[in-house]
């Protein structure tokens, strides 16, 4: 979510793009006709990341997702010094959750603050419906699988009562 990609033409010249703003609109990526993706990169991680990635599908491993979302956060001892956050399938593109992110950096892990996050994260959301469901299913999921990052990596700070 924080990757850099090099994109290389076929003059062999370079340039390097946040991942986050390679896609700009619907089948619209920020690359020209004759520039293919040459590396992705990456910090890895430190200790005090944790990554976690959430999928609703009718079919786990053969479908495409209704909705994903994928968290990284970075705490500085109880206090979240950097959030990647990104969701797919609820609009026409990829989503990195600028604001949302923006948000919860210099927060602690508690219940008004992630009650808050998602909040905002409705405010960035642009669902459609498809196949894969309506926008109203899609925005009820899209809070759910966020709600589960917490659940799922900061079990001691966050229970499912305080999500209700």
């Amino acid at each position: 979510m924080n990757a850099q990609l090099t994109l290389t033409n076929k003059d062999e010249v370079s340039r390097h793009l946040p991942l986050k703003d390679f896609y700009l609109r619907y089948k619209i990526l920020n690359k020209t006709e004759d520039e293919i993706i040459t590396e992705i990169a990456f910090e890895l991680p430190s200790k005090a990341t944790q990554f976690h990635f959430e999928k609703v599908c009718k079919r786990q491993y053969l479908d495409i997702a209704s909705v994903n979302t994928a968290i990284t956060i970075t705490m500085n001892g109880d206090v979240i010094q950097e959030a990647h956050c990104s969701i797919n399938n609820v609009g026409p593109i990829p989503k990195f959750l600028a604001h949302t992110c923006e948000y919860l950096t210099n927060k602690s892990i508690e219940r008004k603050v992630v009650l808050r996050a998602e909040e905002i994260l409705q405010t960035e959301l642009s669902p459609m419906s498809d196949a894969r469901g309506t926008a109203a299913y899609k925005r009820l999921l899209a809070r759910q699988l966020f709600f589960a990052h917490f659940l799922a990596l900061f079990p001691e700070s966050i229970k499912m009562s305080d999500l209700i």
